[in-house]
């Protein structure tokens, strides 16, 4: 979870992210329960809410409710005492005026036969039905109904009319009609509604308004735009969301007053508790968040008690195992506050440092001692070989037979390389490689001091690393060559003698010795016997070191000279699986 210090990232392999994986999907049934129970209860508050809204609504319009209630009652009245003696028309205009005065509330009642004869008034005057297109469609369509006249032609002012059918043995015999002003309608809003109830407005069966409580071009901004308000009429009870006409989204409740004839329409403030409920669906969305704020805080709980608990106790010991791959340092003080599993684990790396660490200075002593009995066996190798050239140069001085002291020389010389070979390799600090260039380079230093001749020779040794089964038989064979180039070798084009001893790198883990001698080549191919040794020694002994190091050896004149050449490959060395070689490389994990 942490890269570095104070750096948090989380890698998609790391333990931090897999275990919000497995508890993201622990989390996916409790989720899923979560998501059903919120949305049933999402459904169950508005539920209530909806009915909270229509039950206030039918509170607020219970005024409206009483009016047209009474209104009614008062027209059965009328229409049961009157509609038995309609024949004589004064009597009952007479009649109606009487109960207007005693039913204050009324500003105009009036019986309609079945016909459309308006047979009598409270005011007594003469009314006829064509001037009256309500009362025509009255006579169309019968029945039980109200409607808003904003100017009533007997009293001037805005009343509800209110048309009671009323019946004579069981037959329909006409409507009564009641005129209820306008102004005698409840105004304000009720103490019991709250303060963001916004309208209320009662509409009859053809979805037209009869009442508000504030002007009627107010309210028109505050209706939905987009429903037809006779839709509401015979529909049951209910709450919803809508657009109004000017732009703002507003809750309605609608209840019914009078089933199927008046309706009431309560506007609501969106800020309303149970409008809320209903207009946002904000409880819908906190079924969709409440099973993600679930799975966000569980992660997050479970992020910090694994970043805590074991991430960083992880990373800790991490930092101790690779400051301990780097340089072999073992932390002393111990982490209190680490979990007792990841305790154990970090006595377990402490316990299996000390073992390393232990068995790591076991193995270099046992290295350092190998090394330095190595280095004692060439040194002491090349003791006795300088003690063997020492008491062979003895012998020379004191022969007096030239052949015998041609032999011995040549043999001296041989030994003198061996004995450069075992010390170059006490020098070395690698035993198992062995910088053939540079061994080249001392040995032929030696014999060019030995020999103290005219000879010009040069020396061009690249630093190639040999194994010593293949340096012995290189030095011996270079030995052999240059004593060969040495002995034959003359004057060339500019008059000087010389030999050039080269040893270069080629591709493919290839190497190249050339010896190139200047002078008679002629001379050099018959092998002129020198000094008593027997013709060919020499050539047989290099055959001998070439097949040693797996190569060919070429010889043959070139131009102005004579060269001898072997190509080889460089051997890998291969060490001893049983004995250390080297300190033991510890991965930086």
């Amino acid at each position: 979870m942490t890269g570095t210090a104070g750096v948090w990232r989380l890698r998609p392999t790391g333990l931090a992210a897999r275990i919000i994986l497995f508890l993201s999907l622990a989390l996916v049934p409790i989720g899923v329960v979560a998501y059903f129970q919120t949305t049933k209860l999402a459904e169950e508050t508005r539920l209530r809410s909806q009915l909270s809204l229509v039950a206030l609504t039918e509170t607020a319009a219970l005024g409206e409710r009483e009016t047209i209630l009474r209104a009614q009652g008062g027209a059965q009245a009328i229409g049961a005492t009157l509609g038995q003696s309609l024949g004589d028309r004064a009597d009952c205009s007479r009649r109606l005026a009487s109960y207007l005065t005693a039913s204050p509330g009324y500003s105009f009642a009036a019986i309609m036969t079945r016909d459309g004869t308006i047979v009598c008034n409270s005011m007594a005057i003469e009314m006829r039905i064509e001037d009256y297109p309500r009362l025509a469609q009255l006579v169309d369509t019968p029945g039980a109904t109200a409607w808003l006249n904003p100017q009533g032609p007997m009293s001037g002012r805005s009343v509800i009319v209110v048309a009671q059918p009323f019946f004579l043995s069981g037959a329909l015999a006409g409507h009564v009609l009641l005129s209820v002003p306008s102004t005698l309608l409840p105004r304000g809003q009720n103490t019991e509604v709250p303060a963001d109830f916004e309208e209320l407005i009662t509409i009859n069966e053809n979805g037209e308004i009869l009442s508000a409580r504030d002007e009627f071009a107010q309210v028109e901004d505050l209706l939905p735009a987009d429903l037809d308000l006779q839709s509401l009429i015979g529909a049951k009870p209910q709450s919803f969301a809508a657009r109004s006409a000017d732009g703002e989204t507003r809750v309605y409740a609608s209840a019914p007053l009078v089933p199927g004839m008046i309706h009431a329409l309560g506007i609501w403030s969106p800020q309303n508790a149970e409008a809320q409920a209903i207009s946002v669906g904000g409880l819908a969305m906190v079924a969709v968040a409440l099973p993600l704020l679930m799975w966000a805080a569980s992660v997050v709980v479970a992020f910090l008690a694994v970043n805590r608990l074991v991430i960083r106790h992880i990373h800790r010991l991490s930092r101790r195992m690779r400051a301990f791959a780097l340089s072999r340092r073992v932390p002393d003080a111990r982490d209190g506050a680490m979990p007792a599993e990841l305790a154990d684990m970090e006595d377990d790396f402490l316990d299996m440092a000390d073992a390393i660490l232990r068995d790591e200075a076991l193995q270099e002593n046992a290295l350092r001692e190998k090394t330095i009995l190595l280095k004692e066996v060439h040194h002491r190798v090349k003791n006795n070989l300088q003690l063997i050239s020492s008491i062979m140069n003895m012998q020379i001085r004191q022969s007096r037979n030239d052949e015998t002291r041609a032999i011995l020389h040549r043999l001296q010389d041989r030994v003198r390389s061996l004995a450069t070979i075992h010390r170059n390799l006490y020098q070395t600090e690698d035993l198992g490689h062995v910088n053939a260039g540079v061994l080249l380079k001392d040995m032929v230093a030696q014999m060019s001091q030995v020999a103290n001749s005219d000879t010009d020779v040069s020396v061009e040794a690249e630093d190639i690393e040999a194994v010593p089964d293949q340096a012995v038989p290189l030095s011996l064979l270079t030995a052999e060559a240059l004593t060969n180039a040495t002995k034959y070798a003359g004057p060339g084009a500019d008059g000087r003698i010389a030999v050039r001893v080269v040893l270069r790198r080629e591709p493919g883990r290839r190497a190249l010795l050339e010896v190139v001698n200047t002078g008679d080549s002629e001379a050099v191919a018959q092998e002129r016997r020198f000094d008593g040794e027997p013709a060919g020694l020499g050539s047989k002994l290099m055959q001998a070191f070439a097949m040693q190091l797996g190569g060919q050896l070429e010889q043959g004149p070139v131009a102005d000279g004579y060269r001898v050449a072997i190509r080889f490959a460089l051997e890998e060395f291969i060490p001893d699986p049983s004995v250390p070689d080297k300190v033991p490389n510890v991965p930086n994990f």
